[in-house]
């Protein structure tokens, strides 16, 4: 059997099937590998609190709306409470870190109160040495380019905000419109065709 270059192959973010790159869609699942380029972080994190799997992508592509540098400071810096997981939209991950570590610094907190040692040891060694290893694994990935972004298709989840400037927008340029034809049609009243002697005619007004 002949080998395949890894190069020329890519792995559908929905259901992982390989695909040559030169495919339009997944031989598997149909995915349309264009709509690629219209998909962003803000829709991928609407559709994971909404529970909307079937719309949501996991990409290793940084989309627009998400930075890799500020997700790199934030898994460095507050990496111990889940800040670059809040950040990108995997949530599970981040409640997971910030439990873990609020838990830790009651228990430090109260050291003189409980056996901490022995509470330690019992009950919170592993889930504090899974947080501690998947900050370090988190910051691996999202500096080499391989962490999943959950992302989804921007039509989805249109964004009320930019609608209201948009609107916002739209009403001024049509008062300005109202506001530009009544002032014409004063010009052809009074007969005046400078921008001056309207200026004048109004002040005599």
């Amino acid at each position: 059997m002949k080998r395949v270059d890894k190069s020329l192959i890519i792995k559908c973010p929905r259901c992982g099937e390989e695909n040559f790159k030169t495919q339009k869609k997944c031989s598997d699942c149909g995915l349309i590998f264009d709509r690629l380029n219209y998909v962003s972080n803000r829709a991928g994190k609407i559709a994971v609190v909404k529970r909307e799997k079937e719309n949501i992508l996991r990409v290793t592509k940084w989309p627009s709306d998400a930075k890799k540098g500020k997700a790199l400071l934030l898994c460095g810096f507050l990496g111990l409470v889940g800040a670059h997981n809040f950040y990108l939209g995997r949530y599970l991950k981040g409640f997971f870190s910030l439990i873990v570590t609020l838990v830790a610094c009651v228990c430090i907190l109260l050291e003189n109160v409980i056996d901490y040692a022995s509470f330690y040891e019992n009950f919170f060694f592993l889930p504090t040495g899974i947080m501690f290893l998947m900050w370090w694994v988190d910051f691996i990935l999202i500096a080499s380019n391989k962490y999943k972004i959950p992302v989804a298709l921007d039509y989805l989840y249109p964004e009320k905000v930019k609608k209201n400037k948009k609107s916002k927008k739209n009403n001024i340029k049509e008062k300005n419109i109202k506001n530009n034809i009544k002032n014409k049609e004063k010009l052809q009243e009074n007969n005046i065709i400078n921008i001056q002697e309207f200026k004048n005619e109004e002040k005599k007004e």
